[in-house]
């Protein structure tokens, strides 16, 4: 059936089924007995894919055995496909330790061929996987901070020079009552249709506040541009081998704390309708 809809779809590149294990607390037996079903499937299907022509990206399976996961990278790397996907999604761990089983992956992978990491959804976790020799990411972290009503104002590389400057933050937060005052675009040095358009923090904090679907909309604008820009400047920051000292700079010049949704403790604006009672005001949509 997998084979069946690469044929229908005929997609540029297609990333393949794996045995992908779900129960944070599985026995070595069950991870070992998804590394070897995840390759009998692979040797099914690659077949299949070549005789179509798609570009095929393996899955590396291994769950929370560094053994397992070195196992099938090493096996999986033996086949002709034409790059690897590295999950660490729902592990329960800690980010070291989610680090650490994502490095007995890569390390054990060609770098000839691109590598996609899924699972690392902080910037910090991006620019550690990049460090461990990871090519490609989701976007998944742009999706997360619209969520929480958040615009990124982080860079890489272009830094301020002001060596003293310590625990900026990454982000800023719409929902906060003083953005109602800040007749600013999001970042002035963005080129997003947002900042552009001259959409200020103030009236994306009132779109936010009167559920407009628009608030969201300009928030998801800006942060994919910013998320792009972001990998392009670690791109040129490894182009340039300056990578190394701009994670150093930018570890010290932002804030890492994890940053909650801006939502939380939010109160509705005040419907003179409901006598004096915070309520999301009722909306009718006619179709």
């Amino acid at each position: 059936m997998w084979a069946q809809a690469m044929k229908a779809y005929n997609p540029d590149m297609c990333a393949l089924m794996a045995d992908i294990v779900t129960d944070n607390d599985a026995k070595l037996k069950r991870i070992k007995r998804s590394v070897d079903r995840s390759l009998r499937w692979l040797d099914d299907i690659l077949p299949k894919a070549k005789e179509i022509g798609i570009p095929v990206f393996a899955p590396v399976v291994g769950h929370t055995s560094e053994e397992e996961r070195a196992r099938s990278a090493v096996s999986t790397a033996e086949r002709d496909v034409d790059g690897f996907t590295v999950n660490v999604i729902g592990l329960g761990l800690g980010n070291e330790a989610t680090l650490k089983l994502a490095k007995a992956s890569l390390r054990n992978l060609p770098k000839n061929k691109p590598r996609i990491v899924y699972g690392f959804g902080t910037p910090e976790g991006i620019l550690d996987a990049v460090a461990s020799g990871a090519d490609l990411f989701d976007g998944s972290y742009a999706y997360k901070v619209t969520e929480q009503g958040r615009a990124m104002i982080f860079k890489f590389g272009e830094i301020s020079a002001d060596n003293t400057a310590r625990d900026k933050p990454k982000t800023v937060n719409l929902w906060d009552p003083s953005m109602s005052h800040s007749f600013e675009v999001l970042d002035s040095t963005c080129g997003c249709y947002a900042c552009n358009a001259s959409h200020t923090k103030a009236y994306i904090h009132h779109l936010l506040n009167a559920h407009e679907m628009l608030g969201p909309i300009l928030l998801m604008s800006h942060n994919v541009y910013q998320l792009d820009n972001f990998m392009a400047s670690i791109r040129k920051s490894i182009d340039d081998n300056r990578f190394e000292s701009d994670l150093t700079r930018f570890m010290e010049y932002y804030n890492h704390v994890e940053e909650g949704d801006g939502m939380r403790n939010h109160q509705d604006e005040i419907d003179v309708e409901s006598l004096g009672t915070p309520l999301k005001k009722k909306r009718t949509l006619l179709l």
